[in-house]
C-alpha cells in the first residue's frame, strides 16, 4: 500500500486546510506544508527549510538568492540558528570526539565531480596533530587532479601554524614552519611567481617587518624594480667616517670558479667565508656548518653589501689620485709644490 502527499489535496485525516494542506502531528507549529510547487519544513511555527520549484533546497530562508551564479545554487543557506540576519555556517564534523581525532585524520571534505562521482579536485579539512583538550591543530590541503591522471594529488596546504606551502613540503624540508612560504612554476616558462598591478604609480610589492619595524622592502614604478633596506638616519648612531677602505678591499679575494651544479659555467666572484673575514655583514651562516643530521648549512652572499667599501676605497683612490695630478702639473710647470 503506498501512501502519496501531495499539495491539491493532502491526506484525508491529517491537519491542514484545502488551500495549505500539510502534514503534522499534535503540535500544530511543527509539519510539513505545500505550498504551490514547493514543500516546507516547518519547526516552532517558522519555515525552516524549502524545497522549491526549481528543485532548490533553501535553509533559513523561502527565496533564492538572485544575484549572479547564487540562482542557480542547488542549495543555499540563510543565517544561523542564533541570528536569521547572521552570516552562514556549513559545518563539516567527523563522527568521534575531537580529543580522539589523531594525526593526519580527515575532519570534512568538499568534493568537486562529474554526475559519476569522479574526482576532478577536493579540499580536505585534516587534523595536523593529534588532538587533545582545547587543543584541535587542523590543516586545509587543496588537491587537483593533473591531466591524465585519474585522482587528486595535493597541491597546498595550510598549516596549523598558518604556513601557506605549494605544493607542500615534507617534514625537516625549508618550507616546514610558521613562517614558511612557498611557491612552484606552473609550465616551463611560468614564473615562479608574479606580482602584477595595472598602476604604474609608485607601488609596493612586498614589505618586510621585524619586532623592530619595517626592514627593508620591494617596489616598482612605471619602468623599474627597487629592492631596499632600511636606511634612514633615524635609525643609525655613532655615524663616522669609512677609512682604510683600499687596504680592506685590497684583503678581497675575487675568484673564478664553476658551481658544482652548473660545470659548464664559470663566472666571477667571492668565497663565502674569504669574504666574511672582510666584510662581515656582507655574508649569512658559519663556515663549515652543518645541520644535526650532518648535512651542510651553506653559507651565502650579500654583494651589495661590498658596495660600501668599495665606494670608500675608490673615493680613496681618486684622492690619492688628485694629489699625483696636483704634483704632476706644478712639476710640469717647473714650480715645486
Amino acid at each position: 500500500m503506498a501512501i502519496t502527499i501531495n499539495g491539491t489535496s493532502g491526506i484525508s485525516g491529517v491537519d491542514g486546510s484545502a488551500g495549505t494542506p500539510a502534514l503534522q502531528g499534535t503540535d500544530t507549529n511543527t509539519g510539513i506544508s505545500f505550498g504551490t510547487d514547493e514543500v516546507n519544513i516547518n519547526t516552532g511555527g517558522t519555515t525552516r527549510a524549502t524545497v522549491d520549484s526549481s528543485g532548490r533546497v533553501l535553509v533559513g530562508t523561502s527565496s533564492t538568492a538572485v544575484n549572479g551564479d547564487a540562482q542557480y545554487a542547488k542549495l543555499q543557506l540563510v543565517g544561523n540558528t542564533l541570528s536569521a540576519s547572521g552570516y552562514s555556517i556549513l559545518n563539516l564534523a567527523r563522527g568521534e570526539y575531537a580529543t580522539s581525532v589523531t594525526n593526519g585524520e580527515a575532519l570534512g571534505t568538499i568534493q568537486f565531480t562529474d554526475n559519476t562521482g569522479n574526482a576532478f579536485a577536493h579540499i580536505f579539512g585534516i587534523a595536523d596533530g593529534t588532538a587533545g583538550a582545547a587543543d584541535y591543530p587542523g590543516r586545509l590541503v587543496f588537491s587537483t587532479t593533473a591531466d591524465g591522471a585519474s585522482s587528486p594529488t595535493e597541491r597546498m596546504r595550510i598549516t596549523n601554524a598558518g604556513a601557506i606551502s605549494c605544493p607542500p613540503q615534507v617534514s625537516g624540508s625549508d618550507l616546514e614552519g610558521p613562517e614558511a612560504c612557498g611557491f612552484v612554476a606552473d609550465g616551463t616558462y611560468a614564473p615562479i611567481y608574479k606580482i602584477k598591478t595595472a598602476l604604474t604609480s609608485l607601488k609596493w610589492a612586498a614589505q618586510f617587518h621585524n619586532g623592530n619595524g619595517q626592514v627593508g622592502s620591494i617596489s616598482m614604478n612605471g619602468s623599474a624594480t627597487s629592492f631596499t633596506t632600511s636606511s634612514d638616519y633615524r635609525l643609525k648612531e655613532n655615524v663616522v667616517p669609512l677609512t682604510g677602505a683600499a687596504d680592506r678591499l685590497n684583503q678581497l679575494q675575487v675568484h673564478r670558479f664553476n658551481f658544482i651544479a652548473d660545470p659548464d659555467t664559470t663566472v666571477d666572484g667571492f668565497i663565502a667565508h674569504e669574504a666574511q673575514a672582510v666584510v662581515p655583514e656582507a655574508v649569512t651562516g658559519t663556515h663549515d656548518e652543518v645541520d644535526d643530521d650532518g648535512n651542510p648549512v651553506y653559507q651565502g652572499i650579500d654583494q651589495s653589501k661590498l658596495v660600501p667599501l668599495l665606494t670608500a676605497a675608490l673615493q680613496e683612490a681618486l684622492a690619492k689620485i688628485e694629489t699625483l695630478e696636483t704634483r704632476l702639473t706644478a712639476l710640469e710647470g717647473g714650480t715645486n709644490p
